[in-house]
């Protein structure tokens, strides 16, 4: 059996690494390595891209620009930023300069009047706008103010965001990887890693008591930790430790769709298996391995108002050695149909929902309720902390699933907690 301070001291050990495998020294290396690097800036440090010197807080005008174009150094890059770069430009006029900033001589970058165009000579586009036959003109969006930053319009970012922060660090206006309990469709892009801990406090919220025991905080909670890492663009991987008889998660996400230009509605499928006993087995009928299936769907609405759909499967979910009264004990399994909603009230602040009724199979011991929540987020450049109220304390697929008869207590009541969410990478 994994003891709990091995699992702390493995998970820490866990994420340093990651933090130092996947931080900036590879972003300059990137830089230094790139054909039109100016050689005045070959010994750069962190605040080419960030703030301090140090790196790791909010980047840069620079370091914005390159988060927002996928961290590629792009001709369009180069010239928005030439004193970083060496290439060849050639001033026309006092109105028109060009930029030969393509190493590969495909794209040029005129900037004309304030505004710059990026031109593909092979292909014959203008900011990816073809080109017509017959003598017409083709019409293009306007070019892009050279003083600007470039906005996010990919199938990786959301399509004109005015949520603040990383746009990895949120999905729509649903700030960090949950709703409450539910995930919020965050993606993570190839070597993002981020860290998230939770708190539920069984305590009656609304009681008379309430007041004089800090209105549960004072109660034991259940507490759950877990670390995401992006594979790819669009697979990533997740280990997750609950309080609740020792759960450990293991978790994998494919991204399938992100809300943009062209694309309604950010689309994932997340597998998941969880298990009791630190995932141990032990001579019992019933060992509590309960994998998981969800597709995630959330669609965003003017930047302020998001919805989300998560179809939730989740089999083993009955403990056959349980004395408590169960709810539909004939079935093994349950579905479940996630709901969750996201209103932003203020620039960086959500106010969230979520309800999980079930729609097929076992219902969970004594209590036949579906789980309810709702709270408020806060979010910043790369952090979130949600205050929540729910009724489910476990925060693992399976229970929440079951609703509030999945929960630790069995007791049908709001009680409180917290989410906290950090984007290391």
């Amino acid at each position: 059996m994994i003891s709990l301070r091995r699992m702390v001291l493995f998970l820490s050990v866990f994420i340093v690494a990651n933090v130092s495998a996947f931080g900036y020294p590879n972003f300059l290396e990137d830089y230094k390595a790139d054909k039109f690097t100016n050689p005045a800036n070959k010994e750069v440090i962190c605040n080419f891209c960030h703030m301090s010197s140090s790196g790791g807080d909010e980047r840069n005008d620079f370091g914005k620009a390159f988060e927002t174009g996928g961290e590629k150094f792009t001709p369009m890059l180069r010239a928005q930023f030439p004193e970083r770069f060496a290439y060849p430009r050639v001033k026309v006029s006092d109105t028109l300069t060009i930029h030969f900033s393509d190493p590969e001589n495909k794209v040029v970058v005129v900037d004309s009047g304030g505004t710059r165009a990026e031109v593909n000579v092979e292909k014959k586009t203008v900011n990816g706008k073809e080109g017509t036959s017959g003598g017409d003109i083709a019409q293009t969006a306007p070019p892009q103010p050279a003083q600007s930053r470039p906005s996010a319009q990919s199938n990786r970012t959301p399509t004109r965001s005015e949520v603040p922060g990383d746009p990895y660090a949120h999905e729509g206006v649903f700030f960090g990887g949950h709703i409450v309990d539910l995930p919020s469709g965050l993606s993570e892009r190839q070597g993002g890693v981020n860290f998230w801990i939770g708190h539920r406090f069984p305590e009656k919220l609304f009681s008379e008591s309430s007041p004089g025991n800090l209105f549960g905080f004072d109660s034991i909670a259940t507490v759950a930790f877990g670390v995401r890492v992006g594979l790819t663009d669009r697979v990533s991987v997740q280990v997750a430790r609950s309080g609740f008889f020792r759960t450990i998660e293991f978790a994998s996400n494919l991204q399938v769709s992100r809300q943009a230009d062209g694309m309604p509605v950010t689309l994932g499928v997340r597998a998941s298996v969880e298990g009791r006993n630190n995932f141990v087995r032990h001579n019992r009928p019933w060992v509590g391995y309960q994998p998981s299936i969800q597709v995630v769907a959330v669609r965003t609405f003017a930047d302020r108002v998001s919805l989300s759909a998560v179809p939730t499967f989740a089999f083993n979910t009955r403990n056959e050695d349980s004395l408590f009264p169960m709810n539909e004990p004939e079935h093994d399994n349950t579905i479940a149909m996630g709901v969750g909603l996201g209103i932003r009230v203020l620039k960086a602040t959500t106010l969230v929902g979520e309800w999980v009724p079930r729609v097929w199979g076992y219902r969970g011991e004594r209590v036949d309720r579906p789980e309810l929540s709702f709270g408020v987020q806060q979010g910043t450049y790369r952090h979130a902390f949600s205050l929540v109220f729910s009724t489910m304390q476990p925060l693992t697929v399976a229970r929440y699933a079951q609703g509030a008869g999945g929960g630790a207590t069995g007791a049908d009541h709001f009680g409180i907690g917290f989410n906290i969410f950090r984007k290391l990478r």
